[in-house]
């Protein structure tokens, strides 16, 4: 799933210098990561980011504020589920809102499908929706 998110990001955009970072599985590793990928931030042109989650966008988020980064004048950032955390966070988190109990029960019909020994669609695409909040907007002509 995260990478068919990746994949819609891109094709979203024309060509160009995009990156993927592989995020680690332990909070301990990813602070690791963040540390790491800051120094190519500050030495770089990274105007935005985009996670596949809330979670990670939010985590990030915080990272970068604690480094003194202004959200979203120095880099904006995007997430995807928007949850609860994305809209309660500062600055509110710009995310692909999708909807969640059509998930379900997307998921139950199918799972209840291959139970009684029917076929089940193996790729479902659900809509989403672009929700911008204070994270992303216009960008300074600064560096980080």
């Amino acid at each position: 799933m995260d990478q068919e998110r990746i994949e819609g990001f891109r094709d979203a955009f024309e060509p160009g210098e995009t990156f993927r970072w592989e995020i680690p599985k332990t909070e301990k590793e990813r602070m690791r990561f963040y540390e790491d990928k800051y120094r190519e931030l500050v030495k770089g042109n990274v105007t935005a980011v985009f996670a596949v989650s809330d979670f990670y966008a939010l985590e990030f988020m915080r990272f970068l504020q604690g480094k003194g980064i202004q959200i979203p004048k120095d880099i904006q950032i995007i997430g995807f589920d928007d949850n609860m955390a994305s809209r309660e966070s500062n600055p509110a988190l710009t995310t692909i809102h999708q909807e969640a109990p059509l998930r379900a029960k997307t998921a139950i019909k199918c799972l209840e499908a291959m139970r009684d020994g029917a076929e089940c669609e193996t790729e479902i695409v659900l809509p989403v929706e672009l929700i911008k909040r204070e994270s992303t907007g216009e960008l300074s002509c600064q560096s980080l």
